[in-house]
């Protein structure tokens, strides 16, 4: 059994920057026994002289207090070396040597998995965008994961509980700090059938550079990073370049040259990010590699959509539509701008949007460039 106390020590006693711990790790065979090692030959051959002067403290008192304090905040320690770890961040340059988790990790190797990010001050528009796409992921069997920020990242919090996977927040504080404060009844809702995780044990002081550590949290736990609105200097960018060193994907949804807030998005497709206008896009890239949700998207796809006649266009005979989507396809005329669909339809725009997607992916409508719809 991993005694996550010596992880803990490593990191909050020792403080050895994650990398070190991984290398010191390797090297010994365990947390535990590099500690033990510290001051032995072959300790000082491999730990800097700095390092071992921190590594004078030996007394366990710190860990323990810390796991006391995740006792009481409801929140566990999990190793690097414990089976619980998520597997995809065992790959990174330099993975947490302790992760302090609430609530319940999804299965990151079995489950299909993205994070979603953008701009705090996001538009309405990029806030809708967000949502549906993380709505019809989570709909397919996606993990979405997100940093719990104001504008895009809650706004895919929210669309992923609207589906049946759960939802992932990754803090860039301790974990029994919900940032902003506002969020904690969508923290609430987060855990009841997903996790909140952080690097940094409970009563930690938050530093700004905490939450750029945090972002490759965000992408090393996922397939690939989508990028909803985001400005030249959002940190979201930082995200999605933590995406690209750690070998995963990166999508972009893309938006018109002269607005700021698309600047970075644009950037990001000019510097080799794959666009992405449709979240059936995102799950047509993986489907090949999860069975499951190949079937489903056969499930939805037509059998032999019937001939339009002539005189009068004839509505797919289609018994799965939902009332929502029939009132899309009733609104569509010919080749259909998405506000004119939005304006006819007396429904949310959030739900005609969703409704849309939904239709695209079972195979009844199809976009045709510009934000116009047509049926197949």
């Amino acid at each position: 059994m991993v005694d996550v106390r010596f992880d803990i020590w490593m990191c909050e006693v020792a403080h050895l920057p994650p990398r070190r711990i991984l290398e010191a790790r390797e090297h010994f065979g365990t947390a535990e026994q590099a500690c033990r090692l510290a001051n032995t030959p072959e300790g000082e051959a491999f730990f800097k002289p700095e390092e071992r002067q921190r590594m004078q403290q030996r007394s366990l008192k710190r860990p323990q207090q810390i796991l006391e304090a995740c006792r009481r905040c409801g929140a566990r320690a999990v190793s690097f070396e414990d089976a619980a770890y998520p597997a995809p961040l065992r790959s990174l340059y330099d993975p947490p040597a302790v992760l302090y988790v609430r609530g319940t990790l999804p299965d990151f190797e079995k489950e299909p998995s993205l994070s979603i990010v953008g701009q705090r001050r996001a538009t309405p528009r990029g806030l809708e965008t967000a949502q549906r796409f993380a709505h019809v992921l989570s709909a397919h069997g996606f993990v979405i994961v997100s940093g719990l920020a104001l504008g895009i990242d809650s706004a895919g919090h929210r669309g992923a509980l609207e589906g049946p996977a759960p939802t992932v927040a990754v803090f860039g504080t301790a974990i029994d700090v919900c940032y902003p404060a506002a969020h904690n009844g969508l923290l609430r809702q987060i855990l009841e059938e997903g996790a909140a995780v952080s690097e940094y044990p409970p009563g930690t002081h938050s530093l700004p550079h905490f939450f750029l550590h945090r972002n490759r949290i965000i992408s090393g736990l996922t397939l690939g990073t989508l990028v909803v609105e985001a400005p030249r200097h959002s940190g979201s960018l930082n995200t999605a370049a933590s995406a690209m060193n750690q070998g995963r994907d990166v999508f972009a949804v893309p938006g018109c040259i002269d607005l700021p807030e698309y600047e970075g998005s644009n950037a990001l497709l000019r510097d080799g990010a794959i666009l992405c206008t449709s979240p059936v896009e995102i799950c047509r890239e993986y489907a090949a590699r999860y069975p499951g949700m190949v079937a489903m998207l056969e499930e939805e796809s037509p059998r032999s959509p019937e001939p339009e006649q002539p005189e009068e266009r004839k509505e797919p005979q289609r018994g799965d539509l939902t009332e929502a989507e029939r009132m899309v396809v009733k609104a569509i005329q010919g080749r259909t701008h998405i506000d004119a669909i939005c304006q006819q339809v007396p429904l949310p725009v959030s739900q005609v949007l969703t409704a849309l997607t939904m239709l695209q992916i079972k195979q009844v409508v199809k976009e045709r460039g510009a934000k116009y719809f047509e049926i197949l």
